[in-house]
């Protein structure tokens, strides 16, 4: 769950007003961020599709929701409804519609957001996001909203992609992540990124749902965390984490980029910090290693620098187990 923090919620009852800006304030970077990336992932999500199992409609909607957001600072975002839209990518199929920030959420398809429920203690964004990734059809996706005391119902025709859902984490450390759903890039690592440096991030974690790393090592038994570090734990995360960003350069390549711009971030200052320094984790490989690691790759399978490419020598690698 992202939210601002109990320690915001705490200064603004120490210190009033001021306090109370700057609250408002971070809710608004970090929704930034929030469109930012989303602008960077949807046209990876689009031009990779074919490698996903499981793909959805992408509307260049983000949405949010009320129960993410612990300060009520967050409340004036949702004066048209407790699902509302945070934002929406520039030339997307929703900016097209006359979507607005602010937009509240009255129904997706045939499922209205008064009868959503949280489930599995997840905000109740994702219940939208979830109704949203099966509801267009060949009519397209119909969607009513909340804008101004009045409903404003629209028909959107979008582009499919990769189904994952997207977001900046509010946290300080320069990580990201993916669980196979949902991918995170903590909000210290995008503040700082380029619009290059963001995409290279996206599209190493986009690499771990694109090859199912979540379910292959949970079907191999292997843990994360302290015992992730030892023994065939250690070999196998290291494994993925080798595999994802040899995939990224493919992924990267398809949605028009220099395949080259991740190396190079490998070898930069911010892919250095990110890469761990010193305490880095032994199931990944020092940064020096993936930039030569991914020099490899382009040379052997882009020798073009461009797309398309059918990564099919990782592809295979889904169905095989682990051992």
């Amino acid at each position: 769950m992202r939210s601002i923090s109990f320690a915001i919620a705490a200064a603004i009852m120490a210190f009033g007003q001021q306090a109370a800006a700057q609250a408002e304030d971070a809710v608004q970077q970090l929704i930034r961020q929030d469109m930012r990336l989303a602008a960077i992932a949807e046209p990876l999500l689009q031009a990779n599709s074919q490698f996903c199992r499981l793909r959805m409609p992408l509307t260049g909607m983000v949405l949010h929701s009320r129960d993410q957001y612990r300060s009520s600072i967050a409340d004036g975002a949702f004066s048209n409804g407790t699902i509302a839209v945070a934002g929406v990518v520039p030339g997307s199929p929703a900016d097209a519609a006359g979507i607005r920030s602010g937009d509240g959420v009255v129904s997706i398809g045939a499922a209205r957001a008064v009868d959503m429920v949280p489930r599995d203690g997840a905000p109740l964004r994702d219940t939208a996001l979830a109704i949203l990734a099966n509801a267009a059809d060949d009519d397209g996706l119909s969607l009513s909203l909340a804008r101004d005391g009045r409903e404003v119902s629209v028909t959107l025709n979008p582009p499919e992609g990769c189904r994952a859902l997207v977001e900046i984490r509010a946290s300080d450390s320069l990580a990201a992540r993916s669980d196979g759903r949902v991918i995170q890039i903590d909000y210290a690592l995008a503040e700082v990124a380029s619009e290059q440096e963001l995409a290279v991030v996206f599209a190493h974690e986009l690499a771990h749902l694109v090859l199912e790393h979540r379910r292959r090592l949970e079907a191999a038994g292997v843990e994360k965390g302290f015992f992730g570090e030892f023994g065939k734990n250690q070999r196998l995360n290291r494994q993925v984490e080798v595999e994802a960003d040899r995939m990224s350069v493919h992924l990267l390549a398809n949605a028009g980029y220099d395949p080259a711009i991740a190396p190079a971030f490998w070898r930069s200052s911010l892919g250095r910090r990110a890469g761990g320094g010193v305490l880095r984790s032994s199931t990944y490989p020092s940064p020096e290693a993936r930039a030569q690691l991914l020099e490899r790759e382009i040379a052997e399978y882009l020798g073009g620098g461009t797309g398309p490419t059918h990564p099919g020598h990782l592809l295979s690698r889904r169905e095989a187990p682990f051992d």
